[in-house]
């Protein structure tokens, strides 16, 4: 089932990824970028995960943050994401900076102990076992190094996951505090993001569902 799963998201963001960016302009914007990059405290010099990248969304605000001397490693199950995030990061001349990677955020193709940080949006509801997405991130960091991550809080809307291949309508945040402690990580601190996911089913049905930060200390 699990292989299907994931055979299922890649495929659509397979589909999506030319007209992704156009997409999620619509779902979110800049701000939520902004946010993630701040909370993570990026120093320059800094080897930074960025799992599950899609076109490079958080990307590129963390390959300014590591600057020349850093890098940051996106790793996407979708090659035409990757493909795609090539571009948005030529286009902005930070492609030097970063080593792109195909694989998914429950197998992380990369060694133990060997980021400083990891960022991740809207990576969490697309995985089948989000508990192991979290250990995964967490055994990829260095002792005290950072995860920051955002997803959906918990919610009812059903049609995003025919519509988007969404795998868990959102989550409650105390499921994702457990989460992040069960992956033995630490200063364990989840809220509301004070912004939303905006989308419109394909039956035209608005919606807007509230965005959690988690982020917890190796």
């Amino acid at each position: 089932m699990k292989a299907n799963e994931k055979k299922e998201v890649k495929g659509y963001f397979e589909n999506t990824a030319e007209k992704w960016d156009e997409m999620r302009r619509e779902y979110y914007d800049e701000q939520l970028r902004d946010i993630i990059i701040n909370r993570a405290g990026i120093n320059e010099g800094a080897v930074v995960l960025d799992i599950g990248i899609g076109t490079g969304f958080l990307t590129l605000g963390a390959a300014r943050a590591v600057g020349k001397s850093g890098k940051v490693i996106g790793v996407d199950l979708s090659e035409a994401m990757l493909n795609k995030a090539k571009e948005n990061l030529n286009k902005n001349g930070l492609a030097d900076r970063v080593e792109f990677r195909i694989g998914d955020a429950e197998n992380v193709p990369l060694e133990d102990n060997s980021v400083d940080i990891v960022i991740g949006n809207m990576v969490l509801h697309h995985c089948p076992d989000p508990q192991r997405a979290v250990m995964e991130m967490a055994r990829v960091l260095k002792n005290g190094g950072k995860l920051v991550i955002s997803d959906l809080e918990e919610h009812k809307e059903g049609w995003l996951k025919n519509e988007m291949s969404d795998l868990w309508l959102g989550f409650n945040l105390r499921k994702i505090h457990k989460m992040f402690i069960e992956a033995k990580l630490k200063n364990v601190k989840v809220e509301l993001a004070k912004t939303k996911c905006c989308g419109v089913s394909l039956a035209g049905r608005k919606v807007a569902i509230w965005i959690f930060i988690a982020e917890g200390i190796k």
